[in-house]
């Protein structure tokens, strides 16, 4: 299946794939700050527009699937969330982004957003999941390890962020067997599924 695939959604959130459409969603939100203080420095340049033309591009040549995350109940947008670094061949690809805006920003609503992307990953029949998250981006980390995934590795110095800062990244991730774990603790979590692991081919 293609991870852009439209139809990704829970009780809680609609996940639409990302589109030129959406510029201006991006452009009327907060996300600004998080852009220079999180994310790493891109050729080009480190204005917003830049890393929206360099999503949309990634995207486009399959190498990027980005998300728009609307809220159910009211169909207001509450974040973008979207894999990176997705290689076919070896059936792996990387969580690589996940933002909410800040008053909107619960340990539910991330959860809702994650699940989704890791149901996505194991219908596209994902080997390996992998978050690569800034020890020092105290949601993110948080966020991540209550998802329960292994953590891997720390790199060192690994990346230069937006506004210049060189930063370590810590590394987590999750197998298929521990995805389909995932997807029906998160389930039972969130909305009190009744889904058991039977479900899951792992």
């Amino acid at each position: 299946m293609d991870l852009s695939a439209p139809g990704l959604e829970n009780p809680m959130l609609r996940l639409e794939p990302f589109a030129e459409r959406h510029r201006s969603v991006i452009f009327d939100s907060e996300i600004e700050k998080s852009v220079w203080k999180w994310m790493p420095a891109l050729p080009g340049g480190t204005s917003l527009s830049n890393y929206v033309d360099s999503l949309l591009a990634a995207q486009s040549r399959g190498l990027a699937a980005t998300f728009i995350l609307y809220r159910q109940t009211d169909n207001r947008f509450v974040g973008v969330t979207g894999f990176n670094e997705i290689n076919k061949i070896h059936r792996r690809l990387r969580n690589a982004i996940a933002w909410h805006p800040p008053d909107l920003a619960t340990p539910e609503l991330y959860k809702a957003g994650q699940l989704s992307m890791i149901q996505r990953a194991y219908d596209w029949r994902a080997k390996r999941l992998e978050w690569q998250i800034n020890p020092n981006n105290e949601f993110m980390l948080n966020g991540v390890t209550s998802l329960k995934p292994i953590r891997e590795a720390l790199f060192r110095n690994f990346e230069r962020t937006a506004d210049g800062v060189w930063v370590d990244k810590a590394v987590f991730a999750m197998t298929r067997p521990e995805m389909a774990e995932a997807i029906v603790r998160l389930n039972c979590a969130l909305f009190s599924s009744e889904q058991t692991g039977s479900d899951l081919d792992v």
